[in-house]
């Protein structure tokens, strides 16, 4: 049976997005310039990941240290793993609707905007929470709706970037997550003994963050695009994993081992801080703001120079295997020297690692995608790899630190980040 792509002729005059053809010598496709893209793509990261990061590694434990009755490392755990697991479904699911959708606004945009909303109501139920159940159904909302902004902005770097620009805008959207960590532990720090403020204070970036990207970048409509009919087959072909695609299953665990071993040290600083290194609470939240500056400084001058460089050399493999080493050896410094400097010091090494991972890592998985008409499902089930680490973390640092204490959640770390290094090295469909 052959098949054909839908061109702009056979979709009604609409330029279908869900191909890998580009206009010769363009760098955009549709009727924004790659200037435009990448202004929206250096908010991208700011509006979802500052009050996530935020929310994860101060403002979720510190509000869990205020609730009478609770356990605080067991209730983390349950939070980060239930959240995580919405996560992951959310994730497909909505990449695979975005992946259908037709609208005059185009299919990535209802998703974006959509999503902002429900993260910002998510950020005011954690807000106004006073028990654990409550908060639980907070961060279940936040995940679900960040998750469906998060799978249509991936997608749109493929829709609408010519892949000789895609590490350009693969560097700004690393360089933004990166700022947006470290603003992230900014704010949460600053707000570590007045958690409930520090909820309301994040809970407006995601909606004025997506409406000022989606200004910014607006997609063309997409009404006549041709979509394959709903059937039976077609719904099981929507939400299945890629078969014969091995090059996008060495990325997906590569990026899981990393993300596990990052966010085993990231998600407890507070903890680390207070248990293992003997600060109080205000001395720890201190200690994340500075670490969140130096992790600033280093990641964004890494991710500035990682992705325009990726481009030139035309490599994505070296820059990520680069980026894990490093975050490996960040990790071993607080495995030697259990002392506050050394967390900032992991902050600075492994900050520069992850903002020149962040600047390459969507260059490389776009390349790996094995359909450009189910990119957001794909990237959906790749970002499985981001809700996977921070499921398994908990679950592995509760029982490290039962055995063993802190110290062994290092060496993991640092094993995790070089191992998913040369987990990259088989991959064939980029050098």
């Amino acid at each position: 049976m052959s098949s054909t792509k839908p061109t702009a002729e056979s979709s009604g005059g609409v330029e279908d997005p869900h191909t890998n053809d580009f206009p010769p010598g363009a760098s955009t496709r549709g009727r924004i310039g790659i200037g435009r893209i990448a202004a929206a793509y250096a908010l991208v990261g700011l509006t979802w990941a500052i009050p996530f990061l935020a929310s994860i590694a101060v403002l979720l434990p510190a509000k869990l240290t205020e609730l009478p009755g609770v356990d605080k490392i067991g209730a983390f755990a349950i939070l980060t793993i239930v959240g995580s697991i919405v996560a992951l479904i959310a994730n497909i699911v909505f990449g695979a609707l975005s992946d259908r959708t037709r609208s005059r606004f185009g299919g990535r945009s209802p998703w974006i905007f959509g999503g902002a909303v429900g993260a910002s109501l998510g950020l005011v139920i954690l807000a106004i929470s006073t028990d654990f159940t409550t908060l639980l159904m907070g961060w279940l909302v936040l995940q679900v709706a960040q998750n469906a902004y998060l799978a249509a902005t991936g997608a749109m770097i493929a829709d609408r970037v010519a892949p000789h620009r895609q590490g350009l805008i693969s560097g700004i959207l690393g360089t933004s997550n990166t700022i947006a960590q470290a603003a992230g532990a900014i704010i949460g720090g600053t707000f570590v003994t007045q958690v409930d403020t520090g909820f309301w204070t994040i809970a407006a970036i995601p909606l004025v963050g997506a409406t000022i990207i989606l200004l910014l970048a607006p997609d063309s409509s997409n009404v006549g695009t041709h979509r394959i009919p709903l059937t039976t087959k077609t719904i099981m072909t929507t939400f299945a994993f890629p078969r014969k695609a091995p090059d996008f299953y060495w990325a997906l665990f590569g990026r899981l081992l990393l993300i596990l071993g990052f966010f085993s040290v990231i998600n407890y600083q507070l903890f680390i801080l207070t248990d293992y290194m003997h600060q109080s609470t205000a001395e720890a939240g201190t200690t994340i703001s500075v670490a969140g500056i130096i992790t600033t400084v280093t990641g964004v001058v890494a991710g500035l120079i990682a992705g325009p460089i990726s481009d030139k050399i035309n490599r994505r493999k070296l820059p990520v295997l680069v980026a894990s080493i490093l975050i490996g050896i960040g990790a071993i410094v607080p495995f030697i020297a259990p002392q506050p400097w050394a967390l900032i010091a992991f902050s600075g090494v492994a900050g520069f690692g992850m903002g020149m991972y962040w600047a390459v890592d969507v260059a490389l998985v776009i390349r790996v995608l094995p359909h450009p008409g189910t990119r957001a499902k794909d990237l959906g089930i790749l970002n499985m790899a981001n809700t996977g680490g921070q499921i398994l973390a908990p679950v592995i640092v509760a029982t490290l630190v039962q055995v063993g204490g802190y110290q062994p959640i290092f060496l993991f770390a640092a094993l995790c980040a070089v191992v998913s290094g040369f987990l990259i090295l088989p991959i064939k469909s980029t050098r």
